[in-house]
């Protein structure tokens, strides 16, 4: 078999295990889950790019060993040369079987118990004494310091942040600052130093420090709006922020129309997505509010085909979202909260699919670590996490096209409204 079937079979497990359907349907959102999923399992971080690219499964591209490593590590694999042994009965030059498995004669059963218990005691009682030797230690030994700050960390796009950091007290192999920008990230080539990155976007970004895997340090960057702004494009090569309110807005409501669009050489005749952010410290609790939205996306205003409308809102802690799709198109719904993710291709998400073609509200309300989603008051569904969202620092509304919304208001848990925008200028 060739390197292209491997490497087939590779994507089509990662896609059974993200269950977010078929790569072909994936979107910034999907590659960024996946991204940070792999860093998590494996702390190797393998950029947004790099993973469209394999996804592609394009015969010309071939990953280095290392990124197909990382892949397959999350996988539960222990290494590439494990998953084509296990997938594909396939010796690489990997894989090596040593004299003695070849030549020595199995050990009886009785053999084989005795050597394991052996090795059991020994090696509770190797792990006994490296943890009282090391709490012993620690009562004597300072501990390392790691030196990381981040100046100019809040602001409007663009917002250029500075970074200095200082690892001279630890011994690492490497290391490396990740930018909480979707696999943007940098490796850190001395002990000391400083840098800068600019964060184009606004959002609200968790940035980490990095050394042999493990997060030594984080902090966040407030990349904050002047309101609502709109984030549009058919991928993230021509996407642009655009802060012009006139240019999104009919004076009753957000609205982007497709002649507008067109001029900021953004292709209207096929797929692009409209992304209403607003990005700021609301002062309400995320495991505790309310949320409305009223809203429509249709053919008729320039909407696509299932009229995908995602519902999101971002904290200090995680994040929530609900994404809406045609009734009939239901494969592709999903919806996140905290710790709790549901795709349609693999959960019953029938009763996200609504029929936004007319005016809608939305509410959403979190209580005691539950979400649920209300259509014009009618109860459809919840869903319950145990990582919380916290503080919220930011709103979203997105549209597959140029979806309609006409207000937003946020009540904290006493029903208390916190927040209110009716679009009226």
């Amino acid at each position: 078999m060739k390197n292209h079937d491997y490497l087939l079979k590779c994507t089509q497990l990662i896609e059974d295990k993200m269950q977010s359907g078929k790569s072909n349907d994936w979107i910034d959102y999907n590659y960024t889950k996946l991204h940070d999923q792999i860093f998590e399992a494996t702390r190797v971080s393998i950029s947004i790019r790099t993973l469209k690219r394999i996804f592609k499964v394009n015969d010309n591209y071939e990953p280095q060993i290392a990124t197909k490593n990382a892949m397959v590590q999350y996988l539960g694999y222990r290494d590439w040369a494990h998953f084509l042994k296990e997938n594909f009965d396939t010796e690489t030059n990997d894989i090596r079987i040593s004299e003695e498995t070849v030549n020595t004669p199995p050990k009886t059963l009785n053999q084989r118990y005795k050597t394991t218990k052996f090795w059991i005691i020994s090696g509770v009682s190797l792990i006994v004494l490296i943890i009282g030797t090391t709490l012993f230690f620690n009562q004597f030994i300072d501990q390392p310091k790691v030196f990381f700050n981040v100046k100019n960390n809040s602001g409007h796009a663009p917002l250029t942040a500075a970074i200095s950091y200082d690892l001279s007290n630890i011994n690492y192999k490497n290391a490396f600052i990740d930018f909480g920008s979707g696999g943007e990230y940098k490796m850190l080539l001395a002990p000391k130093g400083e840098l800068t990155y600019q964060y184009k976007t606004p959002n609200f970004y968790k940035m980490r420090l990095i050394a042999d895997g493990k997060a030594l340090a984080k902090t966040t960057v407030d990349v904050t709006t002047k309101g609502w702004v709109c984030y549009v494009g058919n991928n993230d090569q021509n996407a642009r922020v655009v802060t012009d309110r006139d240019k999104f807005s009919d004076k009753t409501s957000l609205y982007f129309v497709p002649a507008i669009i067109s001029t900021l050489q953004i292709n209207t005749n096929e797929e692009y997505w409209v992304d209403y952010r607003n990005i700021r410290n609301f002062h309400v609790d995320g495991d505790q509010m309310t949320v409305e939205f009223r809203l429509r996306n249709s053919q008729n205003i320039g909407g696509f085909d299932c009229f995908d409308t995602s519902l999101e809102f971002t904290g200090e802690s995680g994040r929530g979202r609900f994404k809406f799709v045609k009734p009939g198109c239901t494969q592709y719904a999903d919806t996140e909260f905290g710790d709790t993710q549901l795709t349609g291709n693999f959960h019953n998400l029938s009763s996200l699919g609504v029929d936004l073609s007319k005016w809608t509200v939305v509410r959403i309300e979190t209580r005691n670590k539950t979400s649920m989603v209300y259509i014009d008051n009618a109860f459809k569904f919840k869903t319950v996490y145990n990582t919380p969202i916290g503080n919220i620092r930011g709103l979203f509304c997105r549209f597959k096209g140029s979806g309609q919304l006409d207000f937003i208001r946020v009540y904290d848990q006493g029903h208390h409204l916190v927040y209110n925008d009716e679009f009226n200028r």
